[in-house]
């Protein structure tokens, strides 16, 4: 048995209902946009959310970021940071509080899908500042929160008694497909759209799978299936970074790209990717 548009529906809804988070880092993209904007403005924002406010003090205190001097207000925290790195310190907060869940029908623990979501953020933000393409905030934010739709789907598995599993058998998009009849990134557009975040993401989120059917194309969209092909998965096993050993040329040659470019991208994530576990984990 497999779920109905109903229920696939209905997983979507409680998903956005789950937590304040996704919503107030929509909030606080467009606020970035004005240019009247300041922290005190995201900080009014953040304390919206006690469980978004105490990871964004605790982490703003963690190693990474301590100065001497300790913090005990949102204030103070994105004030001692400075408004971009604020913004991706919230970036990086949200998604761990809508990451932080076992995929059990994914066969994927929480903590795999918070490594796995993390890393696709860093290695899609350091793509951009390789190609200069898009602001590498907005990449960060789409690789980490790429996968959010695997939740919905989860749900709705599990609202109809479980049952579905992925075991690696096949491609995940076939296994989505023939179980469920929606991916993943669909879902997560879904999510991203009834949450309000900017237009270029939701499409790019929505069409990761099938980027080269947009018109006009999205960067956005290429880079998040780019960078699916490029990062490899080992089913079965704790999540481990991995590079692809061919490369897809469609996406290298008109960025200027080369293999060892990416290997140089790929050996920077592994580094800032460990750094951030370190401190944020």
């Amino acid at each position: 048995m497999k779920p109905v548009t109903q229920q696939i529906q209905a997983a979507i809804n409680r998903i956005e209902k789950l937590s304040s988070a996704p919503p107030i880092l929509s909030r606080a993209l467009a606020l970035m946009r004005d240019v009247d904007s300041d922290i005190t403005t995201i900080a009014e924002l953040v304390r919206g959310d006690p469980a978004l406010t105490t990871d964004i003090i605790r982490i703003s205190n963690s190693a990474y970021f301590r100065s001497g001097v300790e913090v005990s207000s949102v204030e103070h925290a994105l004030q001692k940071i400075g408004l971009k790195e604020a913004m991706h310190l919230l970036t990086l907060a949200v998604s761990r509080i809508v990451t932080h869940q076992n995929l059990d029908n994914y066969c994927i623990s929480a903590d795999d899908f918070w490594k796995e979501s993390l890393f696709h953020g860093l290695f899609m933000e350091r793509l951009a500042r390789a190609t200069g393409a898009v602001d590498s905030t907005e990449a960060y934010t789409a690789g980490l929160l790429r996968f959010i739709g695997r939740l919905a789907i989860n749900q709705a598995i599990q609202d109809i008694g479980g049952g579905l599993f992925w075991t690696g058998e096949v491609s995940l998009l076939r296994w989505e497909l023939e179980n469920i009849g929606f991916t993943q990134g669909e879902a997560g557009g879904i999510l991203l759209r009834r949450w309000k975040f900017p237009a270029e993401l939701v499409t790019a989120c929505e069409s990761q799978e099938n980027p080269s059917a947009l018109t006009p194309p999205s960067w956005l969209a290429s880079a998040l299936f780019f960078t699916a092909t490029t990062l490899l998965r080992v089913v079965d096993q704790p999540f481990t970074p991995l590079l692809a050993p061919n490369l897809d040329t469609d996406f290298l040659h008109p960025n200027r790209l080369t293999a060892e470019g990416v290997q140089a991208v790929f050996a920077d994530t592994c580094a800032a990717f460990e750094k951030t576990r370190a401190n944020f984990s």
